[in-house]
């Protein structure tokens, strides 16, 4: 069996995939419910999320997916300001004076900051979860290549370096080099 071109999971992503399904089960719990305490859990498990999905993400150089929750955070939160400027919730003291928009016209404001969150939730769960390729080895060079017939010695034919002892100023033979026995007479 050949094996896979994927890394395993990095516990980073295992901890993204951990408080992605705590948040979506506070967050049903929540919307059940309507308790409180629910709802602090579900804000803080999606925080944790948002967290150890950004540590994924920047931790795997991918820095588009990074851009690109950015990009749907900034939509959400436009989104969401402008649904609450349009219900007259937002920046007005006197809501009869400022607009007489219905609440019908603050739907789609709404439904663009739900639909965005959604989208940055998305990009954030796949970026972090979706595994790196496996890093392929580099092949070595074939020996006899192109350097080869070009006259460069390659590590395989390179010699080692002969030291040649050099001439002394002085006409004396270094003193490394073996010097003539010495004739005796007698």
């Amino acid at each position: 069996m050949a094996p896979s071109r994927f890394l395993p999971l990095r516990r980073s992503a295992r901890a993204t995939i951990v408080f992605a399904a705590a948040g979506a089960a506070l967050s049903a719990l929540t919307a059940w419910t309507l308790e409180g305490w629910a709802a602090a859990l579900a804000l803080a498990a999606l925080g944790g999320f948002v967290l150890c999905a950004l540590y994924a993400i920047l931790g795997m150089n991918r820095y588009w997916v990074a851009a690109g929750g950015l990009v749907t955070t900034a939509l959400t939160v436009g989104c969401a300001l402008a649904f609450l400027r349009v219900l007259g919730l937002a920046w007005d003291d006197a809501a009869d004076r400022v607009t007489t928009v219905s609440s019908r016209d603050a739907d789609p404001y709404f439904l663009g900051a739900a639909g965005a969150l959604l989208t940055t939730f998305a990009v954030l769960f796949v970026g972090a979860v979706w595994p790196q390729r496996r890093r392929q080895p580099r092949r070595p060079a074939p020996a006899s290549g192109n350097r080869a017939r070009s006259g460069t010695p390659t590590r395989a034919t390179r010699q080692p370096a002969q030291r040649t002892p050099s001439p002394s100023l002085s006409g004396r033979a270094p003193a490394s080099a073996p010097r003539p026995a010495a004739r005796r007479n007698g």
